[in-house]
C-alpha cells in the first residue's frame, strides 16, 4: 500500500469529508451514551429482542422510542415491554443516524374469523368516540332505547386487517364483563397511517345488537356460523392463522 492509499483509508475511517466525519462521530457518541442512560431498556419487538432507549412522555400511554444507530423500527410493530403490549403508531421516516418512533399501549387482544375460516387476534388500542354522549339513542320510532356507543379502534396494518370491511362485526368488550358488546365496522378509512405498505389502520365502530351464533367466551363475533355447536356443547378447535406479528396460538 501507498503512502496515498494509506492516507485514504484514514480519511475514509473518518467519514471522507466534514459530513461523514459528523455522521460517524455522532454514531460513536449514542453507541456509548445510550447503554449508560436511564432511557436503556431491552423489548421485544414483533418476537424479536432489542436494545433501545424508551422515553417517557407527559401521556402515561405514549412513548417515544430511539433505536441504536444504524437500526430501524418497524411502523406497526408490536412491541412486548414492561408486562405489556405496545403499537407503534408514528416512525420518522429519516433514519439516517437512528430511527425515531412513537408507541401507545394496547388494551385490547382483539379476536375475529377472517375470510379463509381461521380465528385472527391482534393487539389494538380502543378508544371512546361518544365522550360527551349519552351512549343511548331513542325517539317516537322505538319502543325501546338503543344502545348507541362509538369506539375507534388502532391496529396495525398485515394481510388480514388490510381486509376488513363496512359491516363486520367484532365482540369488544372487557373479558371480564358478564355483557358483552357487539360492534359493527362503519369507517374502514386505510389510509393516513400507513407508508410503504406497513404502519397502521384506523377503524370507527358503532354499538349494535349481539347475535346467537357469537362466542362471548371467546369474544368472536358469528363464531357459531363457522364452527357449529356440538351436542355436548363443547368449543370446536378453530384452525389457527399463519404466524403474524402481534398474533400467538394460544388459547384460553
Amino acid at each position: 500500500m501507498s503512502v496515498w492509499d494509506s492516507y485514504r483509508s484514514r480519511i475514509n475511517a473518518h467519514g471522507g469529508n466534514k459530513r461523514g466525519a459528523a455522521l460517524q462521530k455522532e454514531f460513536r457518541f449514542l453507541m456509548e451514551k445510550i447503554p449508560g442512560s436511564l432511557s436503556y431498556h431491552n423489548a421485544v419487538i414483533d418476537g424479536e429482542q432489542r436494545e433501545l432507549a424508551i422515553i417517557d412522555s407527559d401521556n402515561l400511554d405514549t412513548k417515544t422510542l430511539c433505536s441504536m444507530p444504524g437500526e430501524d423500527l418497524p411502523h406497526g410493530g408490536l412491541v412486548e415491554w414492561m408486562d405489556n403490549r405496545w403499537l407503534i403508531i408514528e416512525r420518522d421516516a429519516n433514519n439516517e443516524v437512528y430511527t425515531k418512533a412513537k408507541m401507545r399501549q394496547c388494551n385490547y387482544l382483539l379476536r375475529w374469523i377472517a375470510d379463509d375460516g381461521s380465528i385472527v387476534e391482534r393487539w389494538c388500542i380502543v378508544e371512546d368516540g361518544t365522550k360527551y354522549l349519552t351512549g343511548e339513542y331513542s325517539d317516537n320510532d322505538f319502543i325501546i332505547t338503543r344502545g348507541d356507543s362509538r369506539i375507534a379502534l388502532i391496529i396495525a396494518k398485515d394481510r388480514y386487517t388490510i381486509r376488513l370491511n363496512r359491516d363486520d362485526r367484532f365482540l369488544i368488550d372487557d373479558y371480564a364483563s358478564p355483557n358483552v358488546l357487539a360492534y359493527r365496522l362503519t369507517k374502514p378509512f386505510k389510509l393516513g397511517g400507513s407508508y410503504d405498505n406497513r404502519g397502521i389502520l384506523s377503524f370507527v365502530l358503532q354499538e349494535c345488537n349481539t347475535e346467537d351464533t357469537d362466542n362471548f367466551e371467546l369474544h368472536i363475533a358469528n363464531y357459531y356460523d363457522h364452527f357449529p355447536r356440538k351436542e355436548s356443547d363443547c368449543t370446536p378447535e378453530p384452525p389457527m392463522e399463519d404466524d403474524e406479528p402481534g398474533g400467538k396460538k394460544v388459547w384460553i
